[in-house]
């Protein structure tokens, strides 16, 4: 596990990320199908916002658990706590500044479309 950096497009928002390549996923759910995003789940104590905090706007949908972080400026999806574990990151892996690390890795595909029994299954 390394540590790694990120930022959405304009550099408002920057944080860094303990990942492992070989977590990443992709998720077939409504939204994260839309925007494209690679992503990876970790603990809150490995996730660290350094900038930005102010420039986030929050996008909620349906049961409004989960909640989805964009830049207020160049609205770029940075991170989100995902409905499944609240309490967790789900970080974009495309914002990563070394986003190759991972470009070449298999991604484990989430079920998001029947969430629920994905993670009940798990």
């Amino acid at each position: 596990m390394n540590t790694y950096r990120g930022s959405c497009h304009c550099g408002a928002v920057t944080f860094e990320a303990d990942l492992d390549p070989a977590q990443a996923g992709s998720c077939n759910c409504s939204i994260c199908t839309k925007k494209g995003a690679v992503h990876q789940r970790v603990t809150q104590d490995r996730f660290r916002l350094l900038s930005g905090q102010d420039d986030l706007q929050l996008y909620q949908f349906n049961k409004k658990i989960a909640r989805h972080q964009f830049c207020s400026h160049c609205g770029i999806h940075t991170f989100a706590n995902p409905r499944s574990a609240p309490d967790q990151v789900v970080i974009n892996l495309r914002c990563l500044d070394e986003f190759d690390d991972f470009a070449q890795t298999p991604l484990n595909l989430i079920d998001g479309r029947n969430w629920e029994q994905h993670f009940k299954d798990q």
